[in-house]
């Protein structure tokens, strides 16, 4: 099964505020990711904290998705973890990783494809991730996509952009995920 995880601010208002662009917008776009991903029957891999991530894992629940894998901090290192318990519930498979670090990266090295649903600076830290296991020939990322009117300059900073571009897709709109992740799962071998 083609697994997909997810990427995205866990702070939508500050999201909005900084895209002047309303968070009706952002939910809006969760639930319709959400809703495709479900749709095409893809295992989605999510961080256990609000935002983004939380939106798209429910409506990908709300809209009967196969299986919902949330990582887990299981100390609070570096940061504190206890409020991301609420979210693990919503999990059909608990991954507990040992801290901040692993849940963050694993989310990046682990996904067939991952999928960038806005900026903020802990999403800046995952695409770092991405662009030095690709470049180091690390973790099973085959696919980056990065959703242009989800990301401030409709595009990714270019000190990630140039490293990774031969992984990059950016689709203008969420509505086009349907058919571009149609086409990448008949071009390649997922597991």
């Amino acid at each position: 099964m083609l697994k997909i995880g997810i990427i995205g601010p866990t702070n939508i208002p500050k999201l909005s505020k900084l895209t002047k662009k309303p968070i009706g917008f952002y939910l809006q776009k969760a639930e319709k990711i959400g809703e495709i991903l479900a749709e095409i029957g893809c295992e989605l891999w999510i961080n256990s904290d609000k935002g983004m991530a939380a939106h798209v894992g429910r409506a990908y629940k709300n809209n009967k998705g196969k299986k919902l894998v949330i990582l887990y901090p299981v100390k609070g290192e570096p940061w504190p973890n206890k409020h991301v318990k609420p979210y693990i519930k919503y999990a059909d498979e608990l991954r507990k990783e040992p801290n901040w670090f692993w849940t963050n990266y694993n989310v990046t090295a682990l996904p067939d494809i991952c999928i960038c649903v806005g900026l903020s600076a802990g999403v800046l830290s995952e695409l770092a991730y991405i662009k030095w296991n690709y470049k180091l020939k690390r973790g099973k990322l085959k696919k980056l996509i990065a959703v242009r009117e989800l990301l401030r300059d409709k595009k990714l900073p270019p000190e990630i952009e140039v490293d990774v571009k031969k992984i990059l897709v950016y689709p203008k709109k969420v509505e086009e995920l349907k058919q571009l992740l149609k086409r990448l799962s008949k071009r390649d071998q997922w597991h």
